[in-house]
């Protein structure tokens, strides 16, 4: 069965969502351009899970997480105004195609930003690492991030599998 095409208009919150990913996605780019040639040859690169640095590289690699970012952000963002090719955890109707729709396209966007304000987060502390002004991500980085992650696709899975139409 053919799923419905239909265009979902953005509310306040998705577009709130679409200029904090974009705002952390600018960031994400910025902050290495700046600081460049204020790093030492040699930078952190790697985090344990306690967010202590422990695998180093040259400096030239602050340019891994910018560049993932950007197709990555990109890649969201073109994907989400085509919700009729995903998959569901549902069988998607015309009754119900609507809200399924705005469901997974905030999920994306809700992803989108998580992701890019992830990458965001671990650039500024690499960069903050390597000029001593900082010293990794922080003991509670990897719960709360992992935790936004899953959380939302729960919210997501709990939202899309009750039984409402329209």
């Amino acid at each position: 069965m053919n799923k419905p095409k239909i265009k979902i208009a953005l509310d306040f919150s998705d577009w709130l969502m679409e200029l904090m990913a974009a705002t952390f996605l600018l960031l994400l780019i910025g902050f290495p351009i700046y600081y460049f040639s204020k790093l030492p040859e040699i930078i952190p690169t790697h985090f344990n899970a306690l967010g202590e640095p422990d695998g180093f590289s040259k400096k030239d690699t602050i340019w891994v997480l910018p560049v993932i970012g950007f197709f990555m952000y990109f890649g969201m963002l073109i994907t989400n105004k085509f919700p009729h090719v995903f998959n569901y955890p549902t069988v998607i109707t015309e009754e119900n195609a609507e809200r399924q729709y705005r469901l997974v396209t905030k999920l994306i966007r809700t992803m989108n930003m998580l992701m890019t304000g992830g990458f965001f987060y671990i650039g500024y502390s690499t960069i903050q690492t390597a000029l001593s002004k900082g010293a990794g991500l922080g003991t509670f980085f990897l719960v709360v991030f992992l935790t936004s992650i899953f959380g939302s696709i729960g919210f997501y899975l709990y939202f899309a599998l009750q039984k409402k139409s329209g």
